[in-house]
């Protein structure tokens, strides 16, 4: 798996400084595949995983050869409103609409890239589409309604469940997590929920050990999911440093149960994929194989990859969407629709390495972007939303090698062009 600290990287111009974080790392990372076509060369820069927290104390208090291609007709989609199905016609793609699809057919085209896209602005979708395949072996191509494991995008719809339940009434963010979870060690006394948000709880990362890579493929339950990393020791006083991992949005996962009664693939479910009418969506529960309706899992463009149980990161990376579904959820954020804007707000506050709840959020080039990648096996996802811009970009890929992130600040590029 991927290591828990990505490169940042610098785009163009623009100078889009965006964070890599990952669901799962002990493979090494995917090399940074040269994005072809770029206006200025790519710029990439090394950044510390955990980061001090400014002054002293606790901080921050919350407010072979491939098959052959099958892609799907050049589409035009309407923007729809919050829970309305989106609206899909062969019209023809604009100038920028264009430009992306040749982009992207370069990529697949030199084997850099399995997956789907979706770019749009000021409120219209530029382009939704599919390239490369989803199933080599039963000749299956992507489209831009095929599901795709999400990885740590997930984290932002766990964010989003903590949230609902503020606003609801049971918990708080300022809570401490031992007030929601059974058998909690002493030590977990001072951690906040919102320290679970924002990657400072000072927990050891379960992904980073050795045995994660080697028991990925096998159903975990939540509670062994915890006892990987209930007896280790703090790597740091809770709320003074930034170090990303997956062991804090398990433990989230577990709260959100607790408190709603539901599971947390049913709490998502009814709560945010329902009322937005994200009907690709959904909690991966397959076992030993990908599931129907998902892209199967590559590494390289022509070599399948092996299979990780979706139990074993839970809240952390175990959610599957589309792109159009994906892009439902960035409309609903423009909105009250699922929540209301004072939890937005929070929401996108970045905290120590200007990390939010569930999102990155940074200003470059004096522009605003709330971003995240994903990646795990089989899969390499990024999203970005340039609200100042009303732009919007979404990658999500089946094959673990593609460069996600740079293929992502490559669209934004065109995108703003």
């Amino acid at each position: 798996m991927p290591k828990s600290s990505r490169p940042l990287l610098i785009v163009g111009a623009a100078a889009l400084l965006l964070l890599l974080m990952c669901s799962a790392p002990l493979l090494p990372p995917p090399a940074q595949i040269p994005v072809t076509l770029p206006a200025t060369p790519l710029v990439f820069v090394e950044l510390p995983t955990v980061t001090p927290a400014a002054g002293t104390g606790a901080q921050q208090a919350a407010p072979a050869a491939a098959p052959a291609l099958q892609p799907d007709p050049t589409r035009a989609v309407s923007t729809p409103s919050p829970g309305e199905p989106l609206i899909v016609t062969p019209t023809p793609l604009d100038v920028r609409g264009l430009a992306i699809d040749a982009y992207m057919n370069s990529l697949v085209a030199d084997q850099l890239f399995h997956g789907s896209i979706l770019v749009a602005r000021n409120g219209q979708i530029v382009i939704s589409k599919g390239y490369g395949m989803a199933d080599g072996d039963r000749n299956l191509a992507n489209t831009a309604q095929t599901r795709f494991r999400l990885a740590s995008l997930t984290k932002a719809f766990t964010a989003t469940a903590i949230l609902l339940l503020q606003e609801r009434g049971r918990l708080s963010v300022n809570d401490s997590i031992c007030a929601y979870l059974e058998d909690c060690p002493a030590i977990w006394q001072p951690i906040t929920i919102h320290q679970l948000l924002n990657h400072t709880s000072g927990l050891a990362n379960y992904t980073d050990s050795l045995d994660f890579e080697t028991t990925e493929m096998l159903p975990t339950t939540p509670s062994e999911l915890v006892a990987r990393f209930r007896n280790l020791p703090l790597s740091s006083t809770p709320g003074t440093l930034y170090y990303y991992g997956n062991s804090g949005y398990v433990l989230l996962g577990l709260i959100i149960e607790r408190v709603s009664g539901l599971s947390y693939g049913e709490f998502v479910e009814e709560n945010i994929f329902g009322p937005l009418n994200m009907q690709h969506s959904g909690y991966d529960t397959s076992v030993g194989t990908i599931a129907d309706g998902l892209a199967a899992g590559y590494n390289t463009f022509s070599q399948k990859s092996g299979f990780i149980d979706l139990s074993t990161l839970y809240a952390a990376g175990a959610l599957y969407a589309s792109v159009e579904d994906m892009y439902r959820w960035d409309q609903a954020l423009y909105s009250n629709r699922i929540l209301s804007q004072p939890a937005r707000d929070q929401m996108f506050t970045p905290y120590l390495n200007e990390y939010g709840y569930g999102w990155k959020i940074s200003r470059s080039a004096g522009r605003l972007i709330i971003s995240h990648p994903g990646n795990m096996t089989g899969s390499s996802t990024f999203f970005a939303r340039l609200p100042d811009d009303q732009v919007t970009v979404i990658v999500l890929s089946n094959m673990y090698w593609a460069n996600t992130t740079g293929i992502g600040s490559r669209l934004i590029q065109l995108a703003l062009e």
